[in-house]
């Protein structure tokens, strides 16, 4: 499995990827999701901000995440956040059904694929139900850092963030 960036001719099966996170969080009782977004939109705004990264097993999408360079609603922590020279990790999904570990896999490859860039830490935010995720973030050591609200479907929500120091 190698981690590489998303391409056009990816959305199709990015977009069942997020059909089946959507209907893992919903089985879960997780409010995440649910809403319009992760959508198509979305994934055509991280590719053109060459943002999108896809972990491909011979051809078949197992994961996608998006790594950005800022996130204007961590602003509040900044003083808790140690890192400086970070990637931010949004829309981390991983196909669970297929291959067991495969969240933990394509974590290790972001984190390894950070360090390589120069990176010295990785913030990430996701829902306070989110007991999947979160169960991920604590397995690598990823360090509570506070509340944020994100605006979805023209509503704040509130999710919790989080920073690894690489």
């Amino acid at each position: 499995m190698e981690l590489r960036s998303f391409k056009k001719e990816d959305m199709d099966q990015v977009l069942k990827l997020i059909d089946f996170a959507r209907a893992s969080l919903r089985k879960d009782g997780v409010d995440q999701w649910q809403k319009s977004s992760p959508n198509r939109d979305l994934l055509r705004r991280q590719l053109r901000a060459k943002e999108g990264m896809v972990l491909d097993d011979r051809g078949v999408i197992q994961g996608y995440g998006a790594l950005s360079e800022s996130e204007a609603t961590y602003n509040r922590w900044e003083y808790k956040f140690r890192g400086k020279d970070y990637f931010v990790v949004h829309t981390f999904m991983a196909h669970k059904e297929n291959t067991k570990g495969l969240g933990s896999i394509f974590m290790e490859k972001i984190i390894a694929f950070a360090r390589k860039e120069g990176k010295d830490s990785l913030r990430i935010d996701t829902h306070e139900d989110n007991f999947r995720m979160r169960g991920l973030l604590n397995k690598f050591d990823f360090t509570y850092i506070g509340h944020i609200e994100i605006m979805e479907e023209g509503k704040a929500k509130d999710r919790i963030c989080f920073e690894k120091i690489l």
